[in-house]
């Protein structure tokens, strides 16, 4: 497939914005319901028209009031005119993830960077002074709160609170179980069953193969489905057998590469490692390499597309079979789109009478070795590693 046409695969997602603020979603990150990109978002809310009497005509027309004297009215701002404060609060701003995300905030509101002021915050994986940077951001009266939310639980309370005063929460990737403005996803449960789906093309899915999750974090599995994804799709498909599903604390490399150490000692026989994200697929790459297992017979996968990945893809010597690539930029500036929009509308879940929380989903593609200088350009992660540098 030429490379255009793969751009024009993963930009038709546009096509679903429109659409995307008007139709029903669930609340938190739940399953894909099929195969295909799909916005799915909760029905805005109108206030039925009031039933107005016909007046008698009258000669002084002043004595008739205004209908809009009786409604109550919502704030909103002018883009560019009026400024606009957007808090951006991640799980931590540590991650190799954020060098795209800064880049595609700046570059959606570079037309109005003067008025539009984004700040970033970092809870450094801590779930507590996640929730005390939102109370803190609703306290200075930001105009809309960004995240990906550590615990979709624990961080429930603070999200309802922030709608609750009139501030719109987009969340992206990891959500909360709270109903909030609205939920942005790409890495999800499709990305998990894709995996699946693509290895077992190459790996036979009647024989007894055993396989490894390298997982995320036990609490954000209520809303972050790759893994549930990936084990749906082998239940229903394959006589695999999940040897280990193993959550690794605040998606560390590092604590990656400590997992697959133990797992590779503590079992014979490995046939699939499948990582639900790159930070811990670069762990893993380190993990089979030094304990020799890297001839081949046993598969990684990965998920995401991060530079260290497309790094082993695209090294002679690397042993990534393939990954699930999701196209980052055009996620995150979706969001920040939307950020924009919520701001100067001032609609919040609450100013829509929202019941469930509205979704955006991004398709994935799975790439292997044969496409992945392709995907590499596309996902513009060198530009923007050299434009962070550039601009700190």
């Amino acid at each position: 497939m030429k490379l255009f046409k793969k751009a024009a695969a993963l930009f038709a997602v546009a096509a679903l914005i429109t659409a995307s603020l008007a139709a029903c979603g669930s609340s938190g990150n739940a399953p894909a319901s099929n195969d295909t990109a799909a916005a799915s978002t909760a029905a805005e809310s109108a206030p039925a028209a009031a039933e107005q009497e016909a007046a008698p005509a009258a000669a002084d027309s002043s004595a008739v009031e205004p209908a809009a004297a009786a409604t109550e009215t919502v704030k909103t701002k002018v883009l560019g005119v009026d400024p606009i404060k957007i808090a951006y609060v991640p799980m931590s701003t540590a991650g190799v993830v954020n060098n795209i995300v800064k880049m595609a905030f700046a570059d959606t509101i570079d037309a109005y960077k003067d008025t539009v002021t984004i700040d970033y915050f970092d809870p450094g994986y801590d779930v507590q002074k996640q929730i005390t940077m939102i109370n803190d951001c609703v306290t200075q009266g930001y105009d809309v709160i960004m995240g990906e939310l550590f615990d979709p639980v624990a961080t429930a309370t603070a999200v309802e609170e922030a709608e609750k005063a009139g501030i719109p929460v987009i969340t992206c990737n990891s959500g909360t179980v709270a109903v909030h403005t609205l939920h942005i996803r790409g890495v999800d449960y499709l990305s998990g069953w894709k995996a699946a789906e693509q290895i077992a093309q190459v790996k036979d899915p009647n024989e007894p193969l055993k396989v490894v999750i390298i997982d995320f974090p036990a609490q954000m599995l209520s809303v972050a489905l790759q893994s549930a994804g990936f084990i749906d799709y082998m239940e229903q498909n394959t006589n695999w057998e999940l040897l280990d599903d193993r959550c690794i604390d605040n998606i560390s490399t590092e604590g990656a590469n400590t997992a697959v150490r133990d797992i590779l000692t503590k079992y014979d026989q490995i046939d699939i490692i499948w990582n639900v994200g790159d930070d811990l697929t670069a762990g893993t790459i380190q993990a089979v390499k030094a304990a020799g297992r890297d001839d081949g017979s046993i598969l990684v996968y990965g998920n995401y597309g991060l530079p260290a990945t497309f790094d082993d893809l695209n090294s002679p010597d690397g042993i990534l079979y393939g990954l699930t690539f999701c196209d980052y930029y055009t996620e995150y500036s979706t969001a920040m789109s939307y950020a924009l929009y919520h701001a100067v509308t001032g609609a919040t879940a609450v100013s829509m009478g929202l019941d469930a929380t509205p979704e955006l989903a991004f398709s994935v593609f799975p790439i292997t070795r044969e496409d992945a200088k392709e995907y590499a350009v596309l996902s513009r992660w060198q530009k923007s590693l050299d434009w962070n540098a550039a601009n700190g």
